[in-house]
């Protein structure tokens, strides 16, 4: 995301709660969410079921949150990138090609 649409930081404690929101609606239960400094990531998932977020994405605007919470969570289901991945994520955030384009090529920091 570009630096003119980054939005005010949301609180961490308020990101948890959106990232909980979407456990439930996904039907998940991260083991523990952590916020934190990240380079090359918006996030990442353990297969301990340990979910990471980018600090950074607490600046950028709640469709795009959403979108990586979704992606992130929905790997405790599914592990890979495949079809049946992407059929969940479209049926989650049915969104086009320039969304998921977005999430791919940018990084936190830029």
């Amino acid at each position: 995301m570009t630096t003119a649409l980054r939005a005010k930081p949301v609180p961490t404690p308020l990101f948890k709660r959106r990232v909980d929101r979407w456990a439930t609606k996904i039907g998940v239960q991260p083991k523990r969410v952590y916020v934190q400094a990240m380079r090359n990531k918006w996030a990442s998932c353990s297969t301990a079921g340990r979910v990471y977020f980018s600090a950074d994405l607490l600046s950028e605007p709640a469709s795009f949150q959403d979108r990586v919470i979704a992606h992130e969570l929905l790997h405790l289901l599914i592990p890979n990138h495949g079809a049946l991945f992407k059929s969940f994520m479209n049926a989650y955030l049915p969104q086009g090609r320039a969304q998921r384009r977005d999430l791919a090529c940018s990084r936190p920091g830029k």
